[in-house]
């Protein structure tokens, strides 16, 4: 079960070892879906979901010219379930309330799922009211609070994992969501209040850096990559991800 916030308590499993060489011919998703359960899951607007579906369907469907050429399919990843039914060729996406095994752990899924993917695509929203994954994430550093936040988290590894040299994360690519400003807006894309960003807290997250610096160590990420990843404060980590527009 994805939970909004870790606990302090949560490792990552020994049987999550050091990162793989990354080749075509190996286990692989081709994309990585990043959100906030509350906001754009199942407990939110169900975006995540719609998105997942979309690539799976459209990487198949003819005329659409987003076939996967076939020296790019890959394998199936064992650690994750495979979606029924399966073809080859479609697009594998990484998105895990459809991907987690029953009874596994949620931070070793994401971890092997970020670990195998291609391109990271974070879902960033921000509503009226303050939530959203990037909204949300605002709060940290208000009075001094502070938590492992897994959005943040994901962010963070995303950018560590694509700098790592035979990382499989070749590319990210934010969707931005902004507040609905009237019904018809309530399911689509609005605008993004860009403006807001400035409310990103300028300081580091030590309970979400400590936590991704222990995933890249165990992962043998070298520490001269490891350090500018969890040395960056939230805002500088949004905004790095944000350059990939």
């Amino acid at each position: 079960h994805r939970a909004g916030v870790e606990t302090e308590t949560d490792v990552l499993p020994s049987s999550v070892g050091s990162l793989p060489r990354f080749t075509l011919r190996g286990e692989l998703m081709h994309v990585f879906i990043s959100y906030r359960v509350t906001s754009e899951g199942s407990h939110g607007n169900g975006l995540s979901e719609r998105i997942y579906e979309a690539i799976r369907v459209l990487s198949v469907q003819p005329g659409q010219d987003l076939q996967i050429p076939k020296h790019s399919w890959g394998v199936f990843p064992s650690f994750a379930k495979m979606p029924v039914p399966f073809r080859p060729e479609q697009a594998k996406v990484f998105w895990d309330s459809a991907c987690l095994v029953d009874g596994q752990s949620w931070l070793a899924g994401f971890v092997q799922g970020l670990v195998a993917s291609m391109v990271f695509v974070p879902l960033l929203s921000w509503t009226e009211d303050d939530q959203g994954s990037l909204g949300d994430l605002s709060r940290i550093g208000v009075g001094g609070f502070d938590r492992v936040d897994n959005v943040l988290l994901e962010l963070m590894l995303a950018l560590g994992l694509r700098e790592t040299p035979d990382s499989a994360v070749r590319a990210i690519l934010p969707v931005l969501i902004g507040p609905a400003r009237n019904a018809e807006e309530s399911s689509c894309f609005a605008p993004f209040p860009f403006f807001k960003l400035a409310r990103l807290y300028d300081g580091r997250s030590e309970k979400t850096s400590a936590r991704c610096a222990a995933i890249l160590r165990q992962l043998a990420v070298p520490e001269h990559l490891v350090l500018p990843v969890v040395n960056r404060s939230v805002k500088q980590t949004v905004d790095l991800i944000l350059r990939n527009q």
